[in-house]
């Protein structure tokens, strides 16, 4: 069996003691204690957290009498690497070791080996064993704001084969129901046709998608420092790259953002170059209600939004020093993103449910390293690729019931 993946574990306690503190933190705001219902379920989390301190102390306790026990007896087992460190510093240093060319796995009656490279792997790169992919693209809430809200299909068996996804067509006069007519039958009544849902097909085809930074020879010798210094900057490289093309990409060899998008409606704001009540308002009417609808801002947007009032001049939105920045805007989440476009264009601030935005996953991340360009300066260049595509899963705005408003799950200012 293979080690377990300590730092996974850690990142997965953490995020239980994050679901603790909002227990505490919801009951605090609302001045109340946990009701029965909380309190049972903050027992489950807390006995959960340390069932997990327990294997995690095991686990460490285990992997270093195991890497005592390897140094002594000399085993060179190919199939074992046992950080992502290690990972990198064969990636580097070892190219066509057996590390890299087998991976152990327990399945059946024995040990199973699987190529992980793909193509040559000293040009085309090597596959992240999948534990470390796991903990690299872990994404926390926190840090992103589309994987975790949208829908994600994983990368299956073919992972870069486009696929299609049916949805309602609600153009034209179709409306809410997608073109399907309903009828009421009284007792006894006769049945009629309620008409064809009118289809339409959206594919979606993971697009290959490169990044890379720069590691000293130093560092990379250094396997615990390597590890955990790649895995935070291939992190915030796959989050960044990923969230600006799902809000803003054109699908032309990567994702169709939200942002001009046929499905989404845009609002002429009042004021040109600014965001102001009047504008909010507008944006909250067209919005699909019913889902899970959250504002996304550009942070320079805060500078309208602490001094923005509404018609009886009462600020909407303000800080204090105790509690910081509030985190709803008119009752709904407010989100700062790095990637919206700057103050005054479209898309500063959007009013957005993101069930509506499908993410398609590919191939796993692989790593390239290039010891060359930089060698003059002890240093190498390690590449990165994945592949991923995205898109909403609308082709227009939805029609109501009226026969003339339209709502969408993407509202945008412009």
């Amino acid at each position: 069996m293979m080690p377990k993946n300590i730092a996974l574990l850690k990142q997965e306690r953490a995020a239980k003691v994050k679901q603790l503190r909002s227990f505490l933190d919801k009951a605090e705001a609302e001045k109340r204690s946990l009701t029965s219902d909380e309190q049972t379920q903050y027992d489950t989390l807390r006995a959960e957290v340390e069932n997990r301190n327990t294997e995690i102390r095991r686990e460490e306790e285990l992997q270093s009498l195991e890497a005592g026990t390897a140094k002594e007896s000399g085993d060179t087992d190919p199939s074992v690497i046992r950080s992502f460190g290690e990972f990198l510093q064969e990636v580097r240093f070892n190219p066509n070791s057996n590390h890299l060319q087998v991976r152990q796995v327990s399945g059946g009656s024995g040990k199973e080996r699987r190529d992980m490279t793909m193509g040559n792997g000293a040009s085309a790169g090597i596959l992240v064993p999948e534990e470390y992919d796991k903990t690299i693209r872990m994404v926390d809430p926190a840090a992103a704001i589309f994987r975790p809200s949208c829908m994600v299909i994983p990368a299956g068996s073919s992972p870069d084969a486009s696929i299609s996804l049916q949805a309602l067509d609600q153009s034209g006069s179709k409306g809410v129901y997608g073109g399907v007519v309903v009828k009421w039958v009284a007792e006894n009544g006769t049945r009629q046709d309620g008409g064809d849902p009118r289809i339409t097909s959206i594919k979606i085809e993971p697009q290959e998608v490169s990044a890379y930074i720069d590691i000293s020879d130093k560092l990379l010798r250094n396997a615990t420092a390597a590890g955990e210094y790649a895995q935070k900057m291939l992190r915030n490289a796959i989050i960044g790259a990923e969230e600006d093309c799902f809000f803003t990409g054109d699908g032309v060899g990567k994702p169709l953002g939200i942002i001009g998008h046929p499905s989404a409606i845009t609002v002429n704001r009042a004021t040109a170059s600014s965001i102001v009540y009047a504008d909010l308002v507008n944006m909250y009417a067209n919005a699909k209600f019913g889902g899970t609808l959250q504002w996304v801002a550009n942070q320079k947007a805060l500078t309208k939004l602490m001094v923005m009032k509404d018609d009886a001049g009462q600020l909407i939105w303000q800080p204090n020093a105790r509690d910081g920045n509030p985190n709803t805007l008119m009752g709904l989440p407010l989100r700062f993103n790095d990637q919206s476009p700057i103050l005054g264009s479209e898309g500063d601030i959007a009013l957005v449910d993101l069930q509506y935005y499908c993410i398609k996953d590919g191939s796993p991340l692989a790593i390239f390293m290039d010891p060359y360009t930089q060698k003059v300066n002890g240093v190498t260049r390690m590449y990165a690729f994945w592949n991923v595509d995205g898109q909403p899963m609308l082709s227009t705005p939805m029609l109501q019931r009226d026969g003339v408003s339209r709502v969408s799950p993407f509202v945008v200012l412009k």
